[in-house]
């Protein structure tokens, strides 16, 4: 229960910092200078939170916890990938790097997807 609880705080938290992130490169030190500087401070910092916060809400408590290493995996990425698509939206002018990171995070989502779905029919 206070696993989940906490799981909810990280993932409010991470959804302000995805749609604040002039606030969060005040505590941080950042200067963004361009849309795509922006785009990284949500992902980074909002998305990252989000996954964890994610994590959280959906790791059981049993054990053994290695079986749920791709869903921890899958859900940082969905919530990296989730607040670089609003930094998208909200920014605009993504560069390249933004869409090789965007990929690379769907790519990921897409192959844990697969081997979770492997290992559950598999077993």
């Amino acid at each position: 229960m206070l696993r989940r609880l906490l799981g909810l705080v990280l993932a409010a938290l991470a959804i302000a910092c995805i749609f604040l992130p002039l606030r969060v490169a005040e505590l941080v030190g950042a200067e963004p200078g361009t849309a795509s500087d922006m785009i990284n401070l949500r992902a980074s910092y909002g998305g990252s939170l989000l996954g964890l916060g994610l994590i959280l809400m959906a790791l059981p408590q049993v054990r053994p916890i290695r079986p749920w290493l791709l869903h921890c995996i899958l859900y940082l990425m969905v919530g990296i990938g989730f607040a670089r698509l609003v930094g998208f939206v909200l920014d605009g002018n993504p560069d390249q790097r933004q869409w090789i990171w965007l990929t690379a995070e769907a790519v990921i989502v897409v192959v844990c997807l697969l081997v979770i779905r492997k290992r559950r029919y598999s077993a």
